[in-house]
């Protein structure tokens, strides 16, 4: 993660230390075996020495990302130092391609294992012929007359409703049954349901943005740095995409595509709008937890900012196990300029 790092335990105990019994064996033996990988050494005595939870996954993380680096092959380097005094985590090198990669872990695993699941009185939503992401939360514990009240009033609402429109559903008595919020456009042709929590939507944009500008600060000079942001959410990745290239927003300035009504651009205040941090061209994101084989990833590659092409190949096979949309890995389009740093 950068900056300041906690001296390893010098005990040498066994395994990954104190919280690695949660992990797959597989696993725990596979990177307990960097005992003699010189590179990565410090990295597993620093994980093994953590006592507090938090800051375990936060080198979790990086080990994760270190484990599935060597599989593809790559040379690793931990915590390089620059020269304004800043480390980053990983000078990644294979063949005569090599970049620095600094790794932020968005701590969420709360939020993400509350997420409920969808009831099935709320599939009917999906049926609504409107092609946007719909956000919905619901209180804990509704009859079932009230989840039927909710989804009439949900209909209604995304019906004639605009991106970034938000709607809080009260009975008629007043108390609230849940709310819906209007996220983004999207590919398809009806409405493509997330899940929030009961209490409120959880908003992660701004705090994936303070971790974007923290990675920022720790670049190389003149080298190539990609930022990557771990978490424990599997839809995190579009959080992600919206910190780096802006808010969905509706545009009357630009024609929309064939066989749509409106035209959807990009805000000014991604990471990347406008002319802002020409020095940084490409990002990540990554999933992890503890118990977790699965290592799903997604690359954004900023457009209009050359990354050379085989540097490209390699950032896609490391960091794509799926081939990116282009509407993902590319394209701030309209709506995405803004005004320098």
């Amino acid at each position: 993660m950068g900056e300041s790092r906690q001296r390893p335990d010098e005990r040498g105990n066994e395994g990954l230390g104190r919280f690695g019994r949660e992990v797959p064996r597989e696993l725990r033996e596979r990177i307990g075996a960097w005992s003699a990988h010189p590179a990565l050494r410090p990295l597993l005595d620093t994980l093994r020495a953590q006592t507090t939870l938090k800051r375990f996954l936060d080198y979790w993380a990086e080990a994760r990302v270190a484990d599935m680096l060597l599989a593809h092959g790559c040379r690793l380097e931990w915590e390089v130092p620059t020269p304004l005094g800043r480390t980053c985590d990983f000078h990644v090198v294979k063949g005569d391609q090599q970049f620095y990669l600094h790794v932020k872990r968005l701590a969420n695993e709360e939020n993400s294992a509350r997420r409920l699941g969808i009831s099935s009185r709320l599939r009917f939503l999906e049926r609504i012929k409107r092609p946007f992401i719909v956000r919905v939360r619901w209180e804990e514990d509704l009859s079932e007359d009230r989840m039927q009240e909710f989804v009439e009033r949900a209909v209604g609402f995304i019906k004639i409703s605009h991106v970034g429109d938000e709607l809080t559903v009260r009975a008629d008595s007043g108390d609230e049954l849940g709310g819906v919020r209007i996220v983004a456009p999207w590919e398809g042709p009806h409405v493509s349901l997330a899940i929030g929590l009961p209490e409120g939507f959880i908003d992660e944009v701004p705090r994936i943005r303070r971790l974007l500008k923290r990675a920022h600060r720790q670049f190389m000079p003149r080298a190539t740095n990609v930022i990557l942001l771990a978490s424990a959410g599997i839809n995190d990745a579009s959080d992600v995409e919206t910190a780096l290239l802006g808010s969905h927003e509706e545009r009357w300035d630009t024609h929309p595509p064939k066989g749509r009504r409106v035209a959807y651009g990009r805000a000014a205040d991604g990471f990347w709008s406008g002319r802002r941090r020409p020095m940084s061209r490409a990002g990540a994101w990554c999933q992890v937890g503890l118990e977790k084989m699965e290592f799903p990833t997604q690359l954004f590659l900023r457009e209009g900012s050359k990354v050379p092409g085989s540097l490209e190949s390699l950032l896609r096979e490391l960091f794509e196990a799926e081939r990116t949309p282009r509407s993902h890995a590319r394209g701030t389009g309209p709506g995405t300029t803004g005004p320098g740093e």
